[in-house]
């Protein structure tokens, strides 16, 4: 409002807070003292002219007030809270307060055709059409009623086709010019970031009124695969307090989700969509990278290796696969690359809008031989043009290239796009929502049952799709069948293994294709060796096989003899928790129980691996019955404890576990002198573990001890103490040439005798 200054120390004050609320409520506004207030209900910022407040105002369903305060000739900020009274809501809630002309206005507003559209669809020239850019303010609030932020922002409207849905996707961003210039909250708990940028209220695009679903499914499917996808979150919208249904949070991919997930800088990477349009950045290296692969055969391995200097191969598989696999009727017109503006950089893919996947508008989806569509210089200028299929139809060239595409896909089908796994995800995540779509679908005039019958074609499309691409696979290829793999897993703590493009993590089977070359490698574990496979002539930890029948792989892998101080050197006490007044820090102790002073320089002590150990400094021996504490901080112990008396060494860098963990000591040869898995214990416990006798050394010795450094344990100490009275017990009684034998057994007669009479005694 013109003439009138705005200050930071004039304010007005809600009561209670916006948020969701399972009763009406009664909102009080204050200001300080002598302000008046003025508020809205409908989006607009309130002034002077709009409503005087007066009394509290009564929300009984659903309210967006907006208040601002004068005072003096000065003006407040004005502050929104949003109010949902009318029931329980499991999702977060998303409220966007703007002056209302922004979004419906004739000439101005963002939501509507305006003066200029096209009389068909897409209805160009529409007001949705044009990168306008609205203020608004953001409100957005946990289930469980925590606020997220409340503060303005910029909005535009984004997507392409969806613009003309009547439920339409949102570009929100913060800037320096609406106040904060970052969203300060972790939006999507599956990142690890709590701040930022911009971020999308989705439609779900072609798939609005069907599921909402398939884009954010198929990304998330997709995840473990390693390409990158957007984040996802459902949540409730609300438009100037209108409910507008559930819509899809989405990062927005930009130089600042780049900088977020992939720690680049965010001013000098390329981001482009399509056939080469820029989005940040340049394009020149993309058009260097097209031009070499027009120019170059990569039937020749040779052209292979330089192509890699170029771009991510197997991120580009990757991406390929996961675009055929969900049978996207438009992955040619969403296509998204990046790259960091560097010499050794690689170009790599973003997989993007997924809405017509998965089914979508074609019930027999799963059946479609998309490989086919993807690997033919098609003429068409929609959705698959020659350009869009130009890079896998080049890789696919190459004979190696050809082989790690099809056991990839072969990779990925049995694991990530497996049915039962597929189905999982798909299972949870429409629950997810399964509450909220009664009301959304209501809000847009459909009905829950369609709701139902999209969600049955998609999980029909899951449970048959394998199958097909698999046909597919093999008429692309000319391949003769498929036949079944199976691989023994020896364990974690034994050894890893890399199948194909799979990192094995238990017993393995899966669905493969006759003559297609698949290479398994074993990477044993430092305190095992590699001895073959069984059944097998191979004798390499890493194998390429060719086969035409079921195939069973399984590694033969043995322990490494132990060290030969093994039962010599052992560990004596355990201490990984400290009460806050101890700083000493964890620490272990050894104990030489043999007869002879050891030379330990150089061995290992390691929480994991042998790579990982702390090894003991030159000249350090262990006298035969001596102990030796290894500190992870020797200044910390030696303010703690005594240590005039305790041999002590450190400082070793990684801590121990407090929920239990596994500790080992290795020999200069890499043996294994001792190893001990150990369970947890209480966080806030000032205990150690004891060894109650170094002569038995299995966890059923072990003890929860106060800590007792450089000496025997308590119970250890009390079980000496005890031979001890013994023996002067014996030394006291001992009447030889088996006299005290005689002494005892006549004592014993004679003890008997008498409870017997005292017996009868009582009872007479």
């Amino acid at each position: 409002m013109l003439g009138v200054a705005q200050t930071d120390s004039l304010f007005v004050d809600f009561s209670p807070k916006g948020g969701p609320y399972q009763s009406e409520q009664t909102v009080v506004l204050t200001a300080p003292e002598g302000a008046r207030i003025f508020y809205t209900l409908d989006g607009s910022s309130p002034n002077s002219s709009n409503n005087a407040y007066k009394n509290p105002i009564q929300v009984k369903s659903v309210a967006v007030i907006r208040a601002i305060a004068y005072l003096n000739g000065k003006r407040s900020i004005v502050i929104t809270n949003s109010y949902f009274c009318d029931r329980s809501y499991n999702l977060p809630i998303v409220s966007i307060s703007t002056e209302p002309g922004n979004l419906w206005d004739f000439n101005t507003g963002i939501y509507v055709e305006g003066c200029c559209a096209d009389t068909i669809e897409p209805y160009v020239g529409a007001n949705y059409w044009k990168d306008w850019e609205r203020s608004a303010n953001i409100e957005m609030y946990e289930p469980s009623g925590e606020l997220c932020f409340n503060q303005l922002a910029g909005i535009n409207l984004f997507g392409g086709f969806s613009r003309i849905l009547p439920q339409k996707s949102l570009a929100v961003f913060a800037r320096s010019k609406y106040g904060d210039k970052r969203f300060r909250y972790p939006i999507f708990p599956e990142r690890d970031f709590s701040k930022y940028k911009s971020f999308i209220i989705r439609n779900a695009g072609g798939d609005f009124l069907h599921t909402h679903l398939r884009d954010a499914y198929m990304t998330q499917l997709a995840k473990p695969t390693g390409i990158a996808i957007q984040a996802y979150r459902p949540a409730v919208v609300f438009l100037n307090g209108e409910y507008w249904g559930i819509q899809n949070l989405r990062e927005k991919i930009s130089e600042h989700y780049l900088k977020s997930n992939y720690d680049v800088d965010k001013d000098n990477v390329d981001i482009l969509r399509h056939n080469g349009v820029k989005r940040h950045g340049y394009s020149t290296n993309y058009k260097k990278f097209l031009a070499y692969l027009r120019a170059n055969d990569l039937a020749d391995d040779a052209k292979v290796e330089a192509l890699r200097k170029f771009m991510d191969i197997e991120d580009y598989i990757a991406y390929n696969i996961a675009e055929t696999y969900s049978d996207n009727r438009d992955a040619g017109g969403n296509i998204r690359y990046w790259r960091e503006r560097n010499d050794s950089a690689k170009w790599r893919w973003i997989f993007y809008d997924l809405d017509l996947g998965l089914g979508n508008n074609e019930p027999n989806g799963y059946k479609n031989n998309t490989l086919k569509k993807f690997t033919n210089a098609n003429g068409e200028a929609w959705p698959d043009p020659a350009w869009s299929t130009f890079i896998i139809r080049s890789l696919l060239k190459n004979k190696e290239l050809e082989y790690q595409y099809i056991n990839t896909f072969a990779d990925h089908l049995n694991t990530v796009y497996h049915p039962d796994t597929a189905l999982t995800l798909w299972k949870k995540m429409t629950a997810t929502i399964d509450a909220e779509m009664h009301f959304h679908q209501k809000r847009w005039h459909s009905s829950y049952d369609n709701w139902i019958q999209q969600q049955e074609r998609v999980t029909t499309f899951i449970k048959e799709r394998p199958t097909y691409v698999r046909e597919h696979i093999q008429e692309k290829f000319d391949l003769a069948g498929t036949i079944n793999v199976r691989i023994v897993y020896p364990g974690k703590d034994t050894a890893s293994i890399q199948f194909n493009s799979l990192k094995i993590q238990r017993n393995f089977e899966g669905v493969y294709f006759k003559g297609v070359p698949v290479t398994i490698e074993v990477d044993v574990k430092h305190d095992f060796e590699f001895k073959g496979w069984k059944g097998r002539s191979e004798t390499s930890n890493k194998i390429t096989v060719v086969s035409n029948e079921n195939l069973v792989l399984e590694p033969i892998i043995l322990a490494k003899e132990l060290s030969i101080w093994h039962d010599s050197i052992v560990f004596n006490e355990i201490n990984v928790t400290q009460m806050d007044s101890d700083t000493s820090m964890d620490w272990i102790e050894l104990y030489n129980r043999s007869n002879a002073t050891i030379d330990i320089s150089g061995w290992g002590f390691t929480k994991a691996g042998y790579k990982s150990a702390y090894f003991l400094p030159a000249g350090t021996n262990l006298v035969k019955g001596q102990y030796l504490v290894i500190s992870r901080k020797v200044e910390n112990f030696q303010s703690t404890y005594d240590t005039d008396s305790i041999h002590i060494i450190g400082d070793f860098e990684f801590g121990l576990p407090k929920e239990g963990g596994r500790i080992k000591l290795y020999d200069n040869d890499g043996l294994i002198v001792d190893s001990l898995s150990y369970l947890g214990i209480d966080p806030d416990s000032s205990v150690s573990y004891n060894l109650i006798h170094p002569d038995s050394t299995g966890w059923k010795n072990w003890r929860l001890e106060e800590p007792n450094p450089g000496q025997l344990s308590t119970e250890y100490l009390s079980f000496l103490k005890e031979k001890a009275d013994e023996k002067k017990w014996r030394d006291t009684l001992f009447i030889t040439g088996g006299s005290f034998f005689f002494i005892l057994v006549a004592g014993l007669f004679s003890f008997l005798y008498y409870r017997k009479r005292k017996s009868r005694k009582l009872v007479e």
